[in-house]
């Protein structure tokens, strides 16, 4: 038996979708209780989308703090080996202070994660299931990929000063030629390292295309290993059927605390901001006493919630109005005649505030009268 996409939100919608998508790819659900303890949080705030946290004591008096986050607590409980990786998905709610207004949201996240492995094929899959997932959500919708290791690769010879390369990194997030040359001043950047990163700033466009543009640039080793690793998942997706829909941007630089190696963000039409975002994330597992590779991605509903709701429409199909003097009887066969015509039916002794219908019937005595609206 299927279900209906018109009595269901969007939410319940994707959600359904994407659980189905998980599983058949071997996915099992991860489930967690509603909080943590405070100091796990405090411990970990530069992972952490920003506080502060909803916190209360519990019965033996230890702070507590309502989950702001899914991975850390994956990343702590895992038992994953190299050998024996983990592949989970989560369906959950995280408490956070909304980017809108200053106040404390319930947001409602479904993720994936893949820990113990991040090899080829692995990053591959995951791209896989972005782009399946975004497709889940609309059906106009792009993945931009991006790699820490290629601009790690193009700063690090530079000998820039962590200011100077924070600096930087937020300048390619931006892609602001003129903000490059503010920070050359600044930071007394030679004019060929400069060149290298302006060239980086205009890297953006279909993935092999720009990993051409990308691999005629002068490059150490490490880049050089990440443009081999993004041509190979370039191939596997050209192969899947599925490249058109990808975008590589090395702009992508703002996660570096996070992230260590193959990022990505997925967008949709209707949706100014990004709706999917994951990547390698080896430095988090690490920090938490885990050496093993990692990688995953959340996608975030109060963007889809916010700007891909349904337009209201009726709530059933048919209204029956019933009063003191209707047989009860009559009232149970109207509604089961309705239930055999598959269609949604409420019975209310008056129209029910808030919900409209295809049709009113009025049971009155023993007599049944329809009124079409």
């Amino acid at each position: 038996m299927g279900y209906d996409r018109e009595i269901w939100s969007v939410s319940e919608r994707i959600g359904y979708e994407l659980r189905s998508l998980y599983e058949q790819y071997g996915y099992r659900k991860f489930r967690m209780g509603r909080f943590e303890e405070y100091d796990f949080y405090v411990r970990n705030k530069e992972y952490l989308a920003g506080g502060p946290y909803i916190t209360f004591s519990d019965l033996d008096g230890k702070l507590m703090a309502l989950k702001p986050d899914i991975t850390l607590s994956i990343v702590k409980n895992t038992r994953a080996t190299c050998l024996q990786p983990e592949k989970l998905y989560y369906t959950e709610s995280v408490y956070r202070v909304s980017r809108e207004v200053r106040e404390y949201r319930e947001i409602y996240q479904i993720g994936l994660e893949c820990l113990g492995d991040a090899g080829a094929y692995t990053s591959i899959e995951m791209v896989t299931l972005a782009l399946k997932s975004l497709s889940c959500i609309d059906t106009e919708y792009v993945l931009e990929l991006s790699h820490m290791c290629f601009l790690s690769g193009i700063l690090g010879p530079m000998g820039l000063s962590a200011e100077a390369e924070r600096e930087v990194m937020a300048c390619l997030a931006q892609k602001s030629a003129h903000s490059l040359d503010e920070a050359a001043k600044t930071y007394a950047i030679d004019e060929k390292d400069l060149a290298v990163l302006q060239a980086v700033v205009r890297l953006s466009g279909p993935i092999e295309e720009t990993l051409q543009k990308a691999q005629a640039l002068t490059l150490g080793e490490e880049s050089q290993r990440a443009l081999e690793e993004l041509s190979v998942l370039s191939e596997a997706l050209q192969s899947l059927g599925i490249r058109s829909r990808v975008r590589l941007d090395f702009s992508l630089a703002n996660d570096s605390r996070y992230y260590n190696g193959l990022m990505f963000r997925g967008y949709v039409a209707r949706v100014p901001r990004a709706v999917l975002s994951g990547g390698r994330y080896d430095t988090l597992m690490a920090r938490m006493g885990k050496a093993l590779p990692a990688i995953g991605f959340a996608i975030y509903f109060d963007e889809i919630e916010r700007y891909l709701k349904k337009p209201a429409q009726k709530a059933a199909d048919t209204i029956i109005l019933y009063d003191e003097q209707s047989d009860p009887c009559v009232v149970a066969q109207v509604m089961a005649d309705c239930q055999q015509r598959g269609e949604r039916a409420v019975a209310a002794p008056a129209l029910p505030v808030g919900v409209s219908a295809g049709r009113v019937v009025r049971v009155l005595g023993a007599t049944v009268k329809e009124e079409r609206i």
